[in-house]
């Protein structure tokens, strides 16, 4: 969970193939679709390395998916 939105980072970069969206899924079986609105989010698809774990400070995909998928301390 992000502890503020300035801390928010982009460990790695979520899907965005399907008109710059992803659907996520999760042990209980349900799921959720979510269209990127920062375009922070979204990089060109590129076959080199790509820089992982960047801030990405107030980036309210990041924030989203922090608030679904960590695991509280």
């Amino acid at each position: 969970m992000v502890e503020t939105p300035g801390a928010a980072r982009i460990i790695d970069y979520p899907a965005s193939y399907h008109n710059r969206a992803a659907g996520i899924s999760f042990a209980d079986g349900h799921t959720e679709i979510r269209k990127w609105v920062d375009p922070r989010t979204v990089v060109p698809v590129r076959f080199i390395e790509m820089t992982l774990n960047v801030a990405s400070a107030g980036n309210r995909d990041m924030i989203w998916l922090s608030e679904r998928t960590s695991a509280r301390r």
